[in-house]
């Protein structure tokens, strides 16, 4: 089973990795139409670059049997590349790198006290039937999330006011009140064209089997077992790209996607392989490499409804106890990096404030039996403490079925937890279950990931906010709230990392979620036909091929190996 439906279920509302975690299921649509007809082969034809000169990409983005021909920016089961690679966002910001990436547009600044995001489109943009881009084609896009709820998963209309075409190519998009993070949102939104969307009807229910769009490929051919992009030849950039063909075959398990992997018949892929040297670099050391970079914080997450649990000495102790280096290396195969105490992941270090810079977890069980028994809390017979009103610290921990690495995770927390005098019994529910579990507040603590931003905000809004949408402990604190509206109201990088370092001091000091590693991005490659994939040393971009819009930033960057 792939590892990167985890945090990515449900990163930014779900725009980018809905488009993996679910790409091979069936389709929700009731409509059949599509962009240009029903013909199932594109042709293209016009203004073709000659710097396409490199032999095809086989890519594995997902797993998970045959493909569904659905190509609709606004469906969570499109096609791998449908986000990106044929329908482009305004901007991608990067998650990894941090870095930001103009696609359909050139420049964007908040104005009017940060209550109006102002976006400036890029001149000379076709589709890649030929037709112009304009402003009209992005007004067209949002109207029509205005106008469709159901195609509206980042809840852009709940948080825009409205938006106007103030020139030919420059859009401002308005809010009530000032909401600067949100702004990724809004750039990163797949534009549609007018001349044909606008006949489509509900954009969450069409079926899009040839489409339209400005990016740098176009589907060539479909089958179930195996999809083909090719160049866009009217692409504005279509010189940065040398790759001329991206093959998309399908895989129904991570078995048999390895064994294509080691054997060469896979050039870029995302799956978590055990002891990944020996099982795919030593096979051709000068072409075979991975990178697993830091992707989101994986969290102990306590119920703050249970009673005991809401008691911050005793999620001291559970912290003190667990030897989060054993489980990096027996869980994770020493591929995750133990958290900061303060959850803030590494691309984000300039954020953390000095005092914790260099702190790290370390093991304490005698300071976490003291600390509970400071607190009233005594041992029984059977070695178990209980607390001052007679209530043994007895808890279950929820974790996703077939996840085996957390499942580990979660033993290595049961035998630590044992020897400071807290009983965990791990529950091993499967993913709807668990997701119902910890959703409805019916458990005491689970494993679990964060959502992830271009910034740190995100992460710590879902998490931290008494609204948040991934606030699965339930910590509600008035101070907290006011200390992310202070981020989410400035651009001012100082006043940001100040709100931030009052996020900082919750986290280590009041425990909302135990931070445990940071979770990795799965991503394996092969440098046989193509340099300039990023790695540790030139961190670019997301490096996986199933975070979209990312892929569309790798492949630009590439070149072609000399035969």
């Amino acid at each position: 089973m792939m590892k990167v439906k985890r945090g990515l279920t449900l990163f930014l509302a779900l725009v980018f990795a809905l488009s993996v975690f679910l790409v091979g299921c069936g389709s929700k649509t009731t409509e059949t139409k599509t962009d240009t007809g029903s013909t199932k082969t594109n042709t293209g034809g016009g203004n073709s670059s000659t710097a396409a000169t490199g032999q095809p990409l086989n890519i594995v983005a997902t797993i998970g049997g045959n493909w569904q021909d659905n190509f609709n920016p606004f469906s969570t089961s499109a096609m791998g590349g449908t986000n990106g690679l044929i329908y482009q966002p305004m901007y991608y910001l990067d998650t990894v790198s941090t870095n930001e990436y103009p696609f359909l547009a050139t420049k964007y600044e908040w104005i009017n006290d940060n209550k109006t995001l102002e976006v400036t489109l890029r001149d000379g943009v076709k589709w890649s039937d030929g037709q112009p881009f304009t402003a009209d084609d992005v007004m067209f896009t949002f109207n029509l999330l205005k106008k469709y709820p159901a195609a509206d998963t980042s809840g852009i209309m709940k948080e825009v006011t409205s938006f106007e075409k103030k020139s030919d190519n420059v859009i401002d998009f308005n809010f009530s009140q000032p909401n600067v993070p949100f702004g990724v949102y809004i750039l990163q939104q797949p534009i549609v064209p007018q001349h044909i969307w606008k006949d489509l009807g509900d954009p969450s229910k069409a079926k899009v089997t040839n489409p339209v769009g400005t990016g740098p490929y176009m589907l060539d051919s479909f089958t179930p077992q195996d999809y083909k992009l090719k160049k866009n030849p009217k692409y504005y950039d279509a010189d940065s790209y040398a790759v001329p063909e991206l093959n998309y075959p399908a895989y129904d398990s991570n078995e048999s996607a390895q064994l294509a992997l080691v054997k060469g018949d896979i050039d870029w892929t995302g799956m978590f392989i055990p002891n990944v040297d020996k099982v795919y670099v030593d096979q051709d050391k000068d072409h075979n490499h991975y990178w697993f970079p830091p992707s989101n914080p994986v969290m102990l997450y306590p119920n703050l409804k249970n009673p005991i649990l809401k008691d911050i000495n005793v999620r001291k102790a559970i912290s003190m106890a667990i030897d989060r280096n054993k489980i990096s290396q027996q869980a994770e195969d020493g591929y995750a990096q133990v958290a900061n105490p303060t959850g803030m992941l590494p691309q984000f270090k300039d954020f953390i404030d000095p005092k914790y810079k260099d702190a790290k977890f370390t093991v304490d069980d005698a300071g976490a039996i003291k600390l509970l028994q400071d607190a009233g809390y005594k041992k029984g017979s059977d070695g178990i403490f209980v607390s001052p009103t007679g209530k043994k610290l007895s808890f279950t921990l929820q974790v996703v079925s077939g996840w085996s690495d957390w499942v580990t995770s979660c033993m290595v927390i049961t035998q630590d937890l044992k020897k400071i005098g807290i009983q965990v019994k791990v529950q091993q529910p499967q993913y709807g279950a668990y997701m119902t579990t910890i959703q409805g507040d019916k458990y005491d603590l689970a494993i679990g990931w964060t959502n992830g931003g271009p910034t740190p905000y995100k992460t710590f809004q879902d998490l931290l906010n008494s609204h948040g949408a991934w606030n699965i402990e339930k910590y509600s604190d008035p101070a907290t709230d006011a200390a992310l509206a202070e981020y989410q109201s400035t651009t001012d990088p100082a006043k940001q990392k100040e709100a931030m370092s009052k996020i900082e001091d919750v986290m280590v000091n009041q425990l909302p979620a135990i931070p445990l590693f940071y979770g990795p991005v799965w991503f394996e490659y092969s440098s046989k036909k193509y340099t300039g994939f990023p790695d540790q040393s030139n961190t670019y971009s997301h490096p996986s091929p199933y975070s979209w819009p990312a892929p569309a930033v790798v492949l630009s960057k590439l070149k072609p190996v000399s035969n």
